[in-house]
């Protein structure tokens, strides 16, 4: 698991808020201002967390890709029959839209090139890259690439979970595959 800091808003520095968050990888500090119990005097107090990685906003969506979702990628090219999953959570407004475009183009343009590649057990000729796309939002899940239709998400038999009914297209090359992705997050 990583975690990436997002910059400081321009709105942010003129309302003179504070950065409330430092990361020196892999513990990410979380500073939080709060009151004394003479309800007076304030003090910082100080939460660190550890994680695999953890990214401060002078890092490039390069850097989050190679170290956290690249070897994903190379996983599940080596023809083992891995699976992968990359997500972003966080509040509103906290760069997961701004991170993920940047990794999904990267995703897509490797996951062809190692495919293709001399160097990769499996190739183009022997598999199909296959693209679902859908969405958890308060407690709906719905397919984005069949008009937001609401999905169940279930267990099977072998403790496997399944979203029912999600649809799934080929991708032929990385623009089709971003295409598909494009045309999700509309």
């Amino acid at each position: 698991m990583v975690v990436r800091k997002r910059p400081v808003s321009d709105k942010e520095r003129a309302n003179k808020d504070h950065d409330s968050v430092t990361c020196l990888n892999p513990v990410v500090w979380v500073h939080n201002c709060k009151l004394k119990v003479d309800g007076i005097s304030k003090y910082l107090d100080h939460s660190s967390f550890c994680f695999d990685f953890g990214f401060d906003d002078g890092c490039s969506t390069n850097d989050v890709y190679r170290h956290s979702t690249f070897p994903l990628v190379k996983f599940f090219c080596s023809g083992k029959g891995g699976r992968a999953t990359v997500f972003a959570y966080g509040q509103t407004g906290s760069g997961k839209t701004y991170t993920m475009s940047g990794i999904e183009s990267m995703v897509a343009n490797d996951v062809f090139k190692l495919l293709e590649s001399d160097r990769s057990s499996v190739s183009t000729n022997d598999t199909v890259v296959l693209v679902s796309f859908f969405e958890i939002y308060g407690g709906r899940i719905q397919d984005l690439l069949n008009h937001g239709k609401r999905l169940k998400v279930l267990e099977d038999g072998k403790g496997e979970v399944v979203v029912t009914g999600l649809m799934e297209f080929e991708a032929n090359n990385p623009k089709h595959l971003l295409d598909f992705i494009e045309s999700a997050n509309k």
